[in-house]
């Protein structure tokens, strides 16, 4: 039986349906594609209708009945806690129309943010309007069912959590947490968004046909401009070995260059793969990564920033009150 997700779905833009989405057990998206699109099977689909809209995708064909869901409520720094139970839906009656794209929801109360372990609230920061959180099913139960840290218990976690934020190595570790908690489509943006920050464009390939790559990044707006960088993204835990770069490196043309980044990290023999003949290749592993993300930060895109709240990360800052 596949893992049940834990999602994040806000209420509108500026938590505008907050009492609708409560009171008619819903999560609602607004226009990101205009009419029904549950006819829409493919991300690319979805992308084709609207370029911004893998969040709709997201919400529509990765969202199961049985999935936790979270609204939060930025006025009463609550958040409600339910269950999907229906499939996606197409209802034009949700707040005169701007909201149409609707899941049921059995909801099943609502937890304080004040009773979070500091990581839980911080991986509620995102702006994005759907996202999933992973590791905290069992603390949601808890404070759900009342079980919540007593003031004392809160301030020890409160202090202990500083102090580690304080700590480079200790703060490196907790971005490595947020990296490891993205979903494997919203890392491979990410990674597009760092190489931004350097000056490419970019640009993914279509999901299911993408020729051994996920990503091309160029200098200029018509990808005619040198260097012209294929690059494989993999966000799992176990290492790459070197068939998986030879396969890669296939894909690679004379004039191009490659860029392998995994999250799992590289065996020996993948590593010895760069000292074959061939187009250049680098190998990226996390933590090689997160330098690259950390140098290049300021300069990211803000939905990114909010994706991975860096800030957070190094000083224990909640990403809203």
């Amino acid at each position: 039986m596949a893992q049940r997700k834990v999602w994040v779905v806000r209420g509108g833009n500026n938590n505008e349906i907050i009492d609708i989405v409560e009171s008619q057990g819903i999560v609602a998206l607004g226009l990101y594609i205009v009419g029904d699109v549950s006819g829409l099977k493919t991300r690319d689909e979805f992308r084709e209708r609207n370029p911004k809209s893998d969040q709709l995708f997201r919400f529509v064909h990765e969202m199961q009945i049985g999935d936790t869901v979270l609204t939060p409520n930025k006025a009463t720094r609550r958040a409600l806690v339910g269950r999907i139970k229906g499939e996606y839906r197409y209802d034009p009656s949700i707040a005169d129309g701007e909201y149409p794209h609707v899941r049921d929801v059995e909801w099943q109360g609502s937890i304080s943010r004040d009773d979070m372990s500091p990581k839980f609230r911080n991986s509620m920061g995102s702006t994005l309007t759907v996202f999933t959180i992973e590791g905290y099913e069992d603390e949601i139960r808890r404070i759900l069912s009342g079980d919540v840290p007593t003031p004392e218990e809160k301030q020890e976690e409160e202090e202990t959590f500083d102090f580690l934020a304080e700590t480079q190595g200790q703060a490196e570790a907790l971005i490595a947490d947020h990296i490891e908690s993205l979903a494997w489509d919203d890392f491979e943006l990410l990674v597009a968004a760092v190489l931004r920050t350097l000056g490419f464009r970019t640009k993914l390939s279509k999901r299911g046909a993408d020729g051994g790559y996920d990503i091309v990044a160029h200098p200029d707006a018509l990808g005619f401009e040198e260097p012209r960088v294929k690059v494989e993204v993999k966000h799992r835990k176990g290492a790459m070995g070197g068939p998986d770069v030879r396969n890669f490196r296939s894909t690679v043309r004379k004039a191009e260059k490659g860029l392998y980044v995994s999250t799992g990290g590289f065996k020996g023999d993948a590593k010895a793969e760069l000292e074959k003949e061939g187009p250049p290749l680098a190998l990226m592993d996390q933590d090689e990564f997160i330098s690259l993300l950390t140098e290049n930060y300021e300069n990211l895109e803000p939905e990114f920033q909010a994706l991975v709240p860096l800030r957070g990360c190094m000083r224990s800052v909640h990403p809203y009150p």
